[in-house]
């Protein structure tokens, strides 16, 4: 009701252009879409729980994030992949239950 509803979808948070959603970037596990966050990388212990708590926030989520130029911190509800800004998505995804459903 008179929300925001005219916001993008790939900046589901206010105050920042370095995250938002990837178009076309879905996890076939737990069914979202995967957020990406500029020049940071994940912690290395990153339990399944605190994504599935705080995902989409990145306000909660950066206490796990360390910031690193040239590089992307990658999530879902699911999982996490830290990669360099020139991967492709089909390489960040490698391994995970992570698919491109749409070319960006």
């Amino acid at each position: 009701l008179g929300g925001d509803e005219a916001a993008p979808a790939r900046m589901p948070f206010r105050g920042s252009s370095s995250h938002g959603f990837v178009n076309g970037f879905h996890c076939i596990g737990c069914d979202m879409q995967v957020l990406k966050v500029d020049n940071h990388i994940w912690a290395d212990d990153v339990a399944y729980i605190f994504l599935r708590n705080n995902y989409p926030n990145v306000m909660k989520l950066r206490g796990s994030l360390c910031a690193q130029p040239s590089s992307c911190a990658y999530c879902c509800q699911c999982s996490s992949r830290s990669a360099d800004k020139a991967a492709g998505l089909e390489q960040v995804a490698e391994g995970l239950r992570w698919k491109v459903v749409a070319q960006q």
